[in-house]
C-alpha cells in the first residue's frame, strides 16, 4: 500500500464502528470488501489507459478527511439556487442529507425520495438496485466511495406515474479538506416519468473532493430526463460515476454541464437491455485557467432495435485541458442498432488542449453507427463582423461561444435551468473564472 491508501485504511478502522451502527451486516461486509479492494489495487495511475490523461496527483497524493457530519452553519444557499426553478429540493452537505435546509414536502403519492442512510437501517429489502452480493468496485475511487459513503438519495417511482415537479438534488461541499461521498439510487417503474436536476456546488478554497456514485434503473417504458450540473468553486475536484440499466422502450436523456471545479471526471455508462430503448447523452463543458475536465462515456447496445445519440461540446480557454473518450459497443444480436456520437471542441487559447477519442466496437450486422470529433477556434471573420457592429471583444467572443454550444442547451427542456446555464456560461467566459 502507498501512503495515501494507508491513511485511508487508518481512517476506515477508526470509522468502522460509526458505519456499522444500525447498518445491516451485509453492508458492513460490503464496506470491508471495498476497503480490501482499495488496499490491494490502489488508485488508477497514468499507465491505466482510461486514466492516462488525468492529473491524478491532486486526488491521490494525500488522503482527504472522510469524517463528516453534513452540518454546516451559514451556507449561502440563496446564492446557489436556480432562479424560477420550481422543484422539490433535497440539500446534501458534504454528501449527507440536511433536512433543515431542504424543501422537500408535498411529494405526489407514488414518488418516494429517501435518505440512503435511513433506508439502510431498514434492511436490504428496502434498497432497490443494490444487493448484498454486489460485485467489487472497478477502480480505486469507486472502492473509496463504497467503503466510506455516508448518505445519498434513493428515488423510487411507481408504475405509470408522471412526476408533477422537478426533483432537485443540491450537493454542497463545505468542509475544508473533506471527501464528500454520496451513493445514489434512482429507479423508475414501468412507464414512469420524471425530470431530475442534480447540482454540485462548493465554497471556494476548500481543497476538497466530491466522489459520487449513482445507480439508475429504468423499467419498461420509463422516461428520465437527468441533468447533472457541476459548478463547484476553486479548490474542489470531483469524480462522478453514473451507471444506467434500461429496459425495453425506456427513454433516457442525460445532460452533463461542467462549468466549475479544478479537476472533474465524469464516468457515464449506459446499457440498453431491451428492444426499443433509447438514450441521449448531451454534454457541455467550459474550462479556463488550469482546470481539467474529463468525460468518459460508454454505451452498450445489448438488444436489437435500440438507438443512442451522443453530443458533447467543449470550450477551453487559457491553459485548461479537456478529455473526451466515448465508446459505443454493439453486441452480437443487437441488429437494427442506430447510434451516433459527436464531440466538438472550441479552443479559445493557443495553450488550451483537448484529447478526444470517439470509439465504436461493432459485433453485429445490419446496424447504423457513426462517430466523429472536431477541434477548432473562433471564426476570425465572425469576430470581426460583431466588432464592426460595436460589440466589444469579450461579448463578441461570448456570443459566438454561446452559438457553438446552443444545440446542446436547446435540448434542455427545463427552461429555468436552460436560462441559468446560458447565463453561467456567459459569466464565466467574460470574467475568465
Amino acid at each position: 500500500m502507498n501512503d495515501t491508501v494507508t491513511q485511508y485504511s487508518e481512517q476506515f478502522a477508526a470509522l468502522s464502528p460509526v458505519f456499522s451502527e444500525g447498518e445491516p451486516d451485509w453492508m458492513t461486509r460490503q464496506r470491508g470488501a471495498a476497503m480490501d479492494s482499495l488496499r490491494q489495487s490502489g488508485f488508477p495511475g497514468q499507465r491505466d489507459e482510461d486514466w492516462r490523461y488525468m492529473p491524478l496527483r491532486p486526488l491521490t497524493a494525500r488522503a482527504f478527511d472522510t469524517d463528516i457530519t453534513g452540518e454546516v452553519d451559514d451556507l449561502p444557499l440563496d446564492h446557489w439556487l436556480i432562479p424560477g426553478l420550481e422543484s422539490h429540493r433535497f440539500v446534501f452537505v458534504d454528501g449527507v442529507l440536511n433536512d433543515a435546509i431542504s424543501s422537500n414536502t408535498g411529494l405526489s403519492p407514488g414518488i418516494s425520495v429517501r435518505s440512503l442512510a435511513s433506508v439502510l437501517r431498514q434492511g436490504p429489502d428496502a434498497l432497490p438496485g443494490v444487493s448484498a452480493d454486489e460485485s467489487l468496485p472497478g477502480n480505486g475511487f469507486l472502492a473509496l466511495n463504497a467503503a466510506f459513503f455516508r448518505d445519498g438519495y434513493v428515488v423510487d417511482l411507481d408504475a405509470d406515474l408522471e412526476a408533477d415537479s422537478v426533483l432537485e438534488f443540491l450537493f454542497v461541499s463545505a468542509g475544508k479538506g473533506k471527501a464528500g461521498q454520496a451513493r445514489n439510487i434512482l429507479r423508475l417503474g414501468p412507464n414512469a416519468r420524471v425530470k431530475v436536476v442534480e447540482r454540485h456546488v462548493s465554497l471556494d478554497g476548500l481543497n476538497a473532493l466530491v466522489n459520487t456514485s449513482t445507480r439508475v434503473v429504468l423499467e419498461a417504458g420509463a422516461s428520465l430526463d437527468y441533468h447533472l450540473v457541476e459548478t463547484m468553486g476553486r479548490g474542489t475536484s470531483m469524480i462522478n460515476d453514473v451507471v444506467v440499466d434500461q429496459s425495453r422502450d425506456s427513454n433516457l436523456q442525460i445532460m452533463t454541464a461542467t462549468l466549475g471545479g479544478d479537476v472533474v471526471r465524469n464516468n457515464l455508462k449506459v446499457r440498453l437491455n431491451g428492444p426499443g430503448a433509447h438514450c441521449e447523452l448531451l454534454g457541455m463543458y467550459a474550462a479556463t485557467g488550469r482546470q481539467h475536465v474529463d468525460n468518459h462515456t460508454g454505451v452498450v447496445h445489448a438488444a436489437p432495435h435500440c438507438s443512442s445519440r451522443e453530443l458533447y461540446k467543449g470550450v477551453l480557454d487559457k491553459r485548461s485541458r479537456g478529455v473526451f473518450h466515448g465508446r459505443i459497443r454493439v453486441d452480437q444480436g443487437a441488429v437494427k442498432t442506430d447510434a451516433d456520437q459527436t464531440n466538438d471542441n472550441l479552443l479559445l487559447s493557443p495553450d488550451a488542449e483537448i484529447d478526444t477519442k470517439p470509439q465504436l466496437e461493432i459485433y453485429a450486422d445490419d446496424v447504423k453507427c457513426a462517430h466523429g470529433a472536431t477541434v477548432g477556434q473562433l471564426d476570425a471573420n465572425a469576430l470581426f463582423y460583431l466588432r464592426s457592429r460595436g460589440i466589444d471583444p469579450e461579448n463578441a467572443r461570448s456570443l459566438l461561444t454561446y452559438g457553438f454550444v446552443n444545440d446542446v442547451l436547446g435540448d434542455v427542456e427545463v427552461e429555468p435551468l436552460r436560462d441559468f446555464l446560458a447565463a453561467e456560461l456567459s459569466r464565466r467566459l467574460i470574467s475568465h473564472e
